[in-house]
């Protein structure tokens, strides 16, 4: 039997189960319309575009096996890549956590992406018997992503702190969350410099060198470090986060900063 094309129309599938109209249009007025040449084929329309991609990143279904919106396959593909290709995904993530996030209280946490052992950005991670991409999150008090960052699943955590801090400059910041991963005098230290005082969980035998008072842990704040363990459960929820299955660690970044985005719109 030979290949056809199947298109849906939204009688046939209920479009509000993959978004909200209020996402969709936001993204809509964000993202770029395809430029209609004088002479060729008429370009498809931009909201099956996003559709399809939408579809892809919820489903987690390969590229071929996209619902027809009004848009083939390759289309959503290519479309995809050029929003990629043009960097719009992170511009308007950065844009809407900063809008939409106060990292005046703030927490910090990574979570390893399981990944095929792709050559760029994959690491073998020891803590969880895995090869893995990793991507840290800098979260407001309510859950919402400010700031997040990738990096090979056997980089330590500690590493991305004073990344997230300066991605951030200028923006206030008083009390960081952290788990006991992050345990370290000399980052304790460095944030204090700039004003941000560290609230964590000690184990028994840190800092026992350190001289002076001991750190101090504010339950109160700390209890809401839970959103930012409620963020990743969100993110995990499209499909397509939770196995790095792209190649190019671009690709893997875009599906990403798309989740992210949805996340803040709904927030």
């Amino acid at each position: 039997m030979g290949s056809y094309l199947f298109t849906v129309s939204p009688r046939m599938y209920d479009i509000n189960k993959l978004i909200s109209s209020q996402v969709l249009d936001e993204l809509i007025k964000v993202f770029p319309t395809p430029k209609q040449q004088l002479r060729g084929r008429k370009r498809c329309d931009k909201k099956a575009l996003i559709l399809g991609i939408i579809y892809v990143l919820k489903r987690d279904v390969p590229w071929y096996d996209c619902i027809n919106f009004g848009a083939s396959a390759s289309s959503c593909f290519r479309y995809f890549k050029e929003i990629q290709r043009r960097g719009i995904f992170k511009k308007f993530f950065n844009l809407k956590s900063l809008q939409k996030t106060d990292v005046k209280v703030c927490s910090i946490d990574s979570t390893s992406v399981t990944s095929f052992r792709f050559s760029y950005c994959t690491g073998f991670s020891g803590k969880h018997k895995k090869c893995a991409t990793k991507v840290s999150v800098l979260a407001d008090q309510y859950g919402l992503p400010a700031d997040v960052l990738f990096e090979k699943g056997n980089v330590p955590d500690l590493n991305f702190v004073s990344t997230h801090m300066k991605n951030t400059a200028g923006r206030a910041k008083k009390i960081l969350n952290t788990d006991k991963g992050y345990t370290s005098l000399e980052k304790r230290r460095e944030l204090r410099r700039i004003g941000v005082r560290v609230n964590m969980e000690m184990r028994r035998g840190d800092y026992i060198r350190k001289i002076g008072p001991k750190f101090k842990l504010n339950e109160a704040i700390y209890h809401t470090r839970f959103t930012i363990e409620r963020l990743f459960a969100w993110l995990k929820s499209f499909k397509r986060c939770r196995l790095r299955q792209e190649f190019t660690i671009s690709s893997f970044k875009a599906f990403i900063y798309l989740s992210l985005i949805i996340i803040l719109i709904k927030g």
